[in-house]
């Protein structure tokens, strides 16, 4: 039985539609509520269920930001990028009460689960899911031109960004220094491809 259970979540972390219905309004956050009702009425099958559904979310965005090196302009102005963000926070409530539900009905594999999946779910929140706000700052917002922003935001990626970010606080980049010294990167980035 167990290994129904397992290819249950397999095949659910790499069904295609998941992304979509998640970043749907509304539609989300009942998908969210809907499994975790059903992880509260089947404590057995809920969590398989669950965590496919939140792996998938998982490994689409690590693709989509990581792999496919997803443009920073599109991130920021996409509404179901936001409405996933919100999801993926939502998803990690529900998995934590997921997994107490579990540990109280004695499945051991649930709770695992749960736990698992709730703390992948918090704890790569600011890697897989960042905040847009955070994305501009990093851009030299609100120190720079709209138009200066948004041609950063069209040339830059996220693992850029975060690289950028780490030696930006070691070398203590004034808010003013940023864009251009983010300018600089992308350039030498493009120069040396």
């Amino acid at each position: 039985m167990i290994w129904v259970k397992i290819l249950l979540l397999l095949v659910l972390t790499v069904l295609p539609m998941v992304p979509v219905v998640l970043a749907l309004p509304w539609i989300s956050t009942a998908a969210v509520v809907v499994l975790l009702g059903f992880w509260m009425l089947d404590p057995s099958w809920g969590p398989w269920v669950y965590g496919g559904i939140c792996l998938n979310l998982l490994q689409w965005r690590t693709r989509q930001i990581h792999v496919d090196k997803l443009k920073m302009s599109v991130y920021v102005s996409s509404p179901s990028m936001a409405i996933q963000n919100g999801t993926s926070v939502e998803a990690a409530i529900g998995a934590a009460i997921g997994a107490i539900r579990s540990f109280v009905a004695g499945d051991i594999s649930g709770t695992a689960l749960g736990v698992i999946v709730a703390g992948l779910l918090f704890g790569l929140q600011g890697i897989l899911f960042p905040n847009p706000s955070v994305i501009t700052q990093v851009c030299g917002d609100p120190f720079v031109a709209p138009d200066e922003l948004s041609r950063l935001l069209e040339r830059a990626d996220y693992p850029t960004l975060l690289k950028f970010n780490r030696h930006a606080r070691k070398r203590a980049l004034s808010r003013t220094m940023l864009a251009v010294e983010l300018a600089n990167v992308l350039d030498r980035n493009q120069s040396s491809r």
